[in-house]
């Protein structure tokens, strides 16, 4: 038996030799980061060749290939189930989810893991109650492949969008695989916040685009969850929270660069960006040209 632990103790038993395989060779693929405020992901190769036992998992989770095309068989008590494998497939597995072995047979490659342990949805989306996955096979979703390598891309950068970015992400998630691929829950309907409320989140945002603003944070302010705030927060503002402090923190920056002798650097670092670098690329992408161009100009 192989116990994942993450940096929160939060834990995922896999009952298989393949895992433990795959720890065995050391270091996790992802080092998530210190501030990491995003579900748990981790990253796992896949041997060209490969036998396995008994496995079955203590919470729900998501595996996606991003590497590697082959076939694989499992093994259920009195069925064995052939199975295709391709870069972008995913595999959802619920807690129901129990084999008696597996093969595998084809390239060596590469999947990711988002483990949704109840501590954690419960922390974004409370109103998911009993949240878990159907156990679903050879499933193509472009948004979830989507969600899946920004949360992985993002926790391999370094987490340079804050938790505002990660949780954001990792909320999205949760939404996408609770109202496509999840048992029924009772979940509130989403709206848009109430005038006081979105006036408190907004007045926050603005006297703290310096800090490393969080979901949790926002929806504090609104007595919401912070699935639930997400959702109303883009319904009144028209984009999610963590765009809304970019595009924030980028008209300040306009400003400073125009009115202040403060260094470029400075600035990145007083409104809250991962550094000098992070700065620049998003004032480029948003404006076309550089901070240092805009200051001439």
């Amino acid at each position: 038996m192989t116990e994942w632990t993450f940096p929160d103790h939060e834990r995922y038993t896999i009952c298989s030799a393949e895992a433990a395989q795959r720890n065995a060779s050391g270091s996790p693929l992802i080092e998530l980061p210190a501030q990491w405020a995003g579900l748990p992901v981790g990253a796992y190769p896949i041997l060209p060749k490969l036998e396995s036992g008994a496995a079955c998992v203590s919470a729900p989770m998501l595996l996606m290939a991003t590497r590697g095309r082959g076939r694989r068989w499992y093994r259920f008590e009195h069925r064995t189930v052939e199975l295709a494998t391709a870069p972008g497939m995913i595999e959802l597995y619920g807690r129901d989810f129990q084999r008696s072995g597996a093969r595998w047979d084809g390239e060596s490659g590469m999947t990711v893991g988002v483990f949704l342990s109840p501590e954690r949805v419960h922390r974004l989306a409370p109103e998911l109650h009993g949240f878990d996955l159907k156990t679903m096979h050879e499933v193509f979703d472009p948004k979830l492949q989507w969600l899946v390598q920004e949360l992985v891309d993002e926790a391999l950068r370094g987490a340079p969008g804050g938790a505002l970015y990660a949780q954001g992400l990792s909320s999205a998630l949760i939404g996408r695989l609770g109202e496509h691929y999840g048992a029924p829950v009772a979940a509130a309907p989403p709206g848009q916040l109430r005038d006081n409320s979105r006036r408190r989140v907004l007045d926050l945002i603005e006297a703290n685009l310096a800090m490393d603003l969080s979901v949790e944070a926002l929806a504090r302010e609104t007595g919401l969850s912070p699935h639930h705030f997400a959702k109303c927060f883009k319904a009144s503002m028209g984009c999610t929270p963590h765009r809304y402090v970019r595009e924030r923190r980028l008209d300040r920056s306009r400003t400073l660069l125009k009115d202040t002798a403060m260094s470029i650097a400075e600035i990145a670092l007083t409104l809250g960006f991962a550094g000098q670098s992070h700065f620049t690329q998003a004032f480029r992408e948003t404006f076309g040209v550089t901070p240092a161009t805009a200051r001439k100009s």
